[in-house]
């Protein structure tokens, strides 16, 4: 007969309830986080005369407005990256979120949504709002809801609120798409039938550039059916020609090798009429890093430093064995030395350098490839000898347009401690580390012994 277990014996009942208590606790952490976001956004403003943050539309399609006009962006253009409408939640000042999102041990960009969705709930979706802040239902069930409604008219938010708040703690993805959707077509049927009739609007190519280890990528497109239709007939027509010139590999495969065929629209021409290819045209710029093992074939792993991407140093080779692209090497830069110049504009390979150092901009959690960043002058270069920094290998590191103005206009602060240490003191105090590696927290002992400072928040009176 087994021996009765101890009283204080972990049963798997007990750790059960153990993990129920852990999810309801992580679950208040986190609707409490987003009380704290709505207060934080209250608390910053945007002040007369000054510069708001704003958020993009559900479509994703960014616009302003300048003097009464919808004037349309250019997303490939950093400076416009902010302007965008707020769909109406009370205006932000522009470098709040940085600190909020530093604190919660996030990127900006993820702050921003974090905030934006708060500010929707709390004011344009009330009741979901309320389940969220009772604890009835998880953040995240309700941030759905926030991006679904997000730039939709007052009535359709309103309608949305009522059919979801009872049942957004089950509630999925496509029954939410088709509340929304529903409530466009009662109370906006107009706009819906004109949404429709522009239908070309949402053709779109979209290109997934992160190369998976064996170099493949993804390539999306929506649009008419009769240019899909004709793409299709022309990549089966380039697939036979590349059969035909010697090419054994399946259709299927054959088919994605003719689009990079087309690229390059002579040779595709020269294909097809059975003709000499001509020189390729064609050109792809990547920055790869291998081992001066894996020079030699003995490692494996090279780096992809376009994507960010570990690759197979194999498929380094296939690339540049083929001939239907012109291959330039690019001297080896040395990142140990020391490059200077006695102007304020930075050369071409002292650029590079400093982008191979630090693949991205190097505020606390930011993830912006270098390569799209700004090359900032971590102490302000100046023509007065002794009065400021130069330009120069240690005096240079990669911010992304939003984190170069923050640096640059408020409080924020960072130095350099080592090749790719910096130290990044926010305008409260909060100090993070930024290397290689990632971002800490430094303020550690700060972070453990503070306490609860801000009392949970309090209904607001009707």
């Amino acid at each position: 007969m087994p021996a009765a277990l101890a009283d204080t014996a972990v049963t798997p009942a007990l750790l059960l309830d153990e993990v129920r208590r852990a999810r309801a606790a992580a679950e208040a952490a986190e609707a409490r986080i987003m009380e704290l976001a709505v207060e934080w956004a209250h608390a910053h403003p945007v002040l007369e005369g000054g510069e708001g943050w704003q958020i993009t539309t559900a479509t994703g399609v960014p616009y302003a407005e300048v003097d009464g006009t919808a004037m349309a962006l250019d997303p490939a253009d950093p400076a416009s990256e902010d302007l965008v409408e707020w769909c109406g939640i009370p205006p932000v000042a522009w470098d709040a979120p940085a600190a909020f999102a530093a604190a919660n041990k996030m990127s900006t960009a993820s702050g921003k949504r974090l905030i934006r969705d708060a500010l929707i709930l709390h004011h344009r979706l009330p009741r979901t709002w309320a389940r969220v802040t009772g604890g009835e239902v998880p953040a995240w069930r309700a941030r759905r809801v926030a991006d679904a409604v997000l730039a939709a008219p007052a009535d359709v938010v309103a309608y949305v609120d009522d059919q979801i708040a009872p049942v957004v703690g089950t509630i999925g993805t496509v029954t939410l798409d088709h509340v929304v959707d529903q409530a466009m077509m009662l109370l906006h049927a107009e706009a819906r039938e004109a949404d429709q009739a522009c239908a070309t609007e949402s053709h779109e190519v979209r290109f997934h550039s992160d190369a998976q280890p064996d170099g493949t990528a993804e390539l999306f497109a929506r649009g008419d059916w009769k240019d899909l239709h004709d793409l299709h007939q022309t990549l089966t027509h380039v697939a036979a020609a590349l059969k035909a010139a010697g090419d054994d590999t399946d259709l299927d495969v054959r088919r994605a090798r003719a689009l990079g065929v087309l690229a390059d629209p002579a040779q595709a021409l020269a294909l097809l009429n059975g003709a000499e290819a001509p020189t390729p045209s064609k050109q792809a710029v990547l920055f790869l890093h291998l081992t001066d093992l894996g020079l030699l074939g003995l490692d494996p792993v090279a780096l992809n430093d376009t994507t960010r991407h570990a690759m197979l140093a194999q498929q380094v080779r296939d690339w540049l064995a083929r001939t239907d692209t012109h291959v330039v090497v690019k001297p080896v830069l040395d990142l140990a030395e020391d490059l200077h110049t006695e102007s304020y504009a930075i050369p071409t390979r002292l650029r590079e350098q400093t982008q191979l150092l630090h693949p991205t901009c190097v505020f606390p959690w930011c993830t912006r490839p270098s390569r799209r960043c700004d090359c900032d002058h971590i102490d302000a270069w100046s023509t007065e000898p002794g009065q400021g920094g130069a330009t120069c290998s240690h005096n240079l590191a990669p911010l992304c347009r939003h984190h170069h103005r923050l640096k640059t206009h408020t409080a924020w602060t960072y130095r350099r401690l080592d090749t790719r240490l910096f130290l990044w003191t926010d305008p409260h105090g909060f100090h993070y580390l930024r290397d290689h590696a990632g971002t800490s927290v430094v303020d550690r002992q700060r972070e453990a012994t503070a306490p609860s400072a801000l009392p949970a928040a309090q209904p607001e009176p009707d």
